[in-house]
């Protein structure tokens, strides 16, 4: 496994990924937001959809730890 291998653990609104970027960060895991600025101005551009995606990613390392953080995210938005 290659620990500084970028994964994606999350992919919705650029709202979400950037709160979702937030929390991992309070929580020590280094993470980047990616097409963040095609899907704020031009979602048509980055999908085919509505909404664009805006996907977080994270290290490889981090990658278990990231997506119980996501799942805790999910929960609490509902």
């Amino acid at each position: 496994m290659d620990e500084s291998k970028l994964v994606r653990i999350f992919s919705g609104s650029h709202v979400d990924a950037e709160i979702m970027k937030q929390i991992l960060e309070e929580n020590g895991i280094a993470a980047s937001v990616r097409n963040e600025l095609m899907s704020s101005i031009a979602p048509y551009q980055v999908s085919g959809g509505a909404i664009a995606p805006a996907d977080v990613e994270v290290f490889e390392k981090d990658r278990e730890k990231a997506l119980l953080l996501v799942e805790e995210f999910y929960k609490s938005a509902k």
